[in-house]
């Protein structure tokens, strides 16, 4: 009886760790192969667990229609190891950004870099 008790509590903490790992999404959406930059102001810094976002509006190159790009980064621990933190980015600021865009070529991406105006440059290479 203690043999079986053991064993379902190891198949429970491994259903537990599966279910833990599975919920983290791929970052498979991102075209890796294809660095591109886009240019614009910042809208919004998301400074949230899992993953921080910056909401960029980015003049069209044709017609100067403004798009919104929503650029996808690292938690807010890893970013914080890298020099961000939640006031690096203000809304209005001009930035210059590296993303890997996405696949299906909306308006988003991952982001690798920032670059401001004030020539401070944030980076992240998860």
């Amino acid at each position: 009886m203690k043999s079986l008790c053991s064993q379902l509590f190891v198949l429970a903490l491994l259903c537990m760790v599966t279910n833990t790992s599975m919920a983290h999404h791929s970052f498979g959406m991102f075209d890796i192969n294809q660095e591109m930059w886009i240019e614009g102001t910042v809208k919004e810094l998301q400074w949230n667990n899992p993953h921080v976002w910056i909401q960029v509006l980015v003049p069209g190159e044709n017609d100067g229609e403004v798009v919104e790009w929503s650029l996808e980064g690292g938690s807010p621990n890893i970013l914080s190891r890298n020099g961000w933190n939640r006031t690096v980015l203000q809304a209005g600021d001009k930035v210059r950004v590296l993303i890997y865009p996405l696949k299906n070529g909306k308006p988003g991406g991952s982001f690798l870099e920032v670059h401001k105006t004030d020539g401070s440059v944030y980076y992240y290479h998860g």
